[in-house]
């Protein structure tokens, strides 16, 4: 039952945190209807508390409402992809420049997260990679003390997330798979190189944007 809050989280958020994987995830695919009656079995829990999920999520985007038809997942866009990974660029480097560098206590952290990446890409877990990869980002932005920036940065991580379930996760010892590494983000966290961290987050950026975009173009978005 979702009606009672645990861990201090309210149940619309609760169910808006759901709702929020299972669109990152393609388990519900972009233009489906989303019927708050259907919704509120799923999760155990009145209308009222669903009807507040499906608003916020409206507010994120992520969601689109029709007064005469309700809720449907935002359908995908290639110009959407482009604008969203401009202002992620703009946002994450502000952070990456800003960070304090991490003790070693968060350094082995880094480094047990990144090892966990590279087990769960190695079985090919990609639902599981998806949130630990968001994760391990996450953990180095709040290096950053602008703690506003940081909640804008996984705010607009949320909005492209659902673009990644077009993507499978690469194998084997493609380019894509190198660049989905995390050790060389240790290296520069290491040697403290605020210059050499932002190349290699563009890096990886970049070449995650030119992929999903080429993935957007093929598909007719």
């Amino acid at each position: 039952m979702l009606e009672t809050a645990k861990n201090g989280i309210g149940v619309p958020a609760k169910i808006a945190n759901e709702l929020r994987s299972l669109v990152a995830r393609g388990t519900l695919a972009p233009g489906m209807r989303l019927g708050q009656k259907e919704l509120a079995e799923q999760f155990s829990a009145s209308r009222v508390p669903v009807r507040e999920a499906l608003k916020l999520l409206c507010s994120e985007g992520i969601i689109e409402h029709d007064p005469n038809r309700g809720f449907f997942v935002t359908r995908l866009s290639g110009d959407e992809a482009e604008q969203l990974f401009t202002l992620r660029h703009l946002v994450e480097d502000e952070l990456l420049r800003t960070v304090e560098w991490p003790n070693e206590e968060q350094l082995e952290e880094l480094a047990r997260r990144a090892q966990e990446l590279e087990d769960l890409l190695n079985r090919g877990d990609r639902s599981s990679w998806w949130d630990r990869h968001g994760e391990f980002h996450k953990m180095i932005f709040d290096l950053s003390p602008k703690k506003t920036i940081v909640r804008e940065a996984m705010r607009l991580w949320a909005l492209t997330d659902r673009y990644r379930a077009l993507l499978p996760l690469p194998r084997g010892d493609s380019q894509e798979r190198k660049v989905l590494s995390k050790h060389e983000f240790l290296t520069v966290l290491r040697e403290q190189d605020t210059e050499k961290l932002l190349a290699v987050r563009r890096l990886r950026r970049e070449a995650f944007e030119r992929l999903l975009l080429e993935t957007l173009e093929a598909r007719g978005l």
